[in-house]
């Protein structure tokens, strides 16, 4: 920085404020609106497990999975009412129910699929490990979503899940719902790309601005600087070139107004003082030849050719 003028320090220092503050903006804007995604999308999960599983008779359900068989007119009847859920948002891709097994706590039995292919769907009865889905876990207690998005071999997708509950409101099975979540990962895209464009525009406005700015503060310094160069090497400083700066109100203004006055005053004092070392010039030379011409007359020299010339003067006389 110190090899930099003013105006380069300037732009540096305002673009890289300006790019410290609007990727922090970014990055935080693009954080909440994820969130917020994320959040509605996680809200509409559970509604929609709920909604199915308020469709369920628990008895009916729990007398399935203890004794019903995969597709009989039972599971298809229950399977129904749960593609009806599906069936009402295109994002969602399956919905299904679970229940606990008596083994392990961390252990669901799969109940109804809303899936028609046999082969794509988990079988009744079918295990599933939830160890590291708590968040299905913890759907027996009350409706609840996944807080990260999955990702398989199939797409990325986020799990709603709401209990089923019997006449006592005990909780006998679940209800859980898939759905895509390639929404939440474009938005995120799309939040970047306008993000970078709008990084890029803004860089460009800060940067021309205070490009332009930052000259309407070295031109004046420039101009006084100029003068004061000028004052160093001894040339004349004209008033009128800082008369435009020294009209305004501002502290460039002022100190136009301080360095006219004080120009003016150096030129008046020097001009003054190469007056005064004129005359003393002219003094000195005229002590000196005053004084050449007294040693020449008070010169032994001079006096023996004065003494000289009296003599040849006496003989030349009349009389002599």
């Amino acid at each position: 920085m110190k090899g930099m003028n003013i105006r380069t320090r300037l732009l540096v220092i305002f673009t890289a404020l300006f790019t410290v503050v609007f990727l922090g903006a970014t990055f935080w804007f693009q954080q909440f609106t994820t969130a917020r995604a994320m959040e509605d999308l996680r809200q509409n999960l559970m509604v929609s497990a709920g909604t199915a599983a308020e469709m369920i008779d628990a008895d009916e359900h729990t007398q399935l999975v203890e004794f019903g068989e995969d597709g009989d007119d039972q599971y298809e009847a229950i399977a129904e009412a749960l593609r009806m859920v599906r069936d009402a948002n295109p994002k969602v891709m399956d919905v299904y129910t679970a229940v606990r097994s008596e083994d392990d706590p961390n252990i669901l039995l799969i109940g109804v699929s809303a899936e028609e292919d046999e082969d794509e769907r988990l079988a009744l009865g079918d295990e599933y490990d939830a160890s590291e889905s708590p968040q299905m876990l913890l759907a027996f207690d009350g409706p609840t979503a996944d807080e990260n998005i999955g990702e398989d071999e199939y797409g990325t997708w986020l799990s709603g899940y709401a209990p089923i509950l019997d006449e006592s409101g005990r909780s006998v099975g679940i209800v859980g719902v898939d759905m895509e979540a390639d929404g939440v990962l474009e938005m995120q895209g799309r939040i970047r790309s306008a993000s970078l464009v709008i990084f890029l525009a803004g860089f460009l406005v800060i940067f021309v601005t205070t490009y332009f700015l930052s000259g309407s503060i070295t031109r004046p310094l420039r101009t006084i600087t100029d003068a004061a160069r000028m004052l160093e090497n001894d040339e004349k400083v004209d008033p009128l070139t800082l008369a435009p700066l020294a009209r305004g109100k501002d502290e460039l203004s002022h100190l136009a107004r301080v360095f006219q006055k004080m120009a003016e005053q150096v030129q008046d004092r020097q001009q003054k003082l190469k007056q005064e070392v004129e005359r003393l010039k002219v003094e000195i030379d005229e002590v000196k030849r005053k004084k050449d011409v007294s040693d020449i007359v008070d010169s032994d020299f001079f006096k023996d050719l004065k003494s000289k010339a009296r003599e040849l003067k006496k003989k030349d006389s009349p009389g002599s």
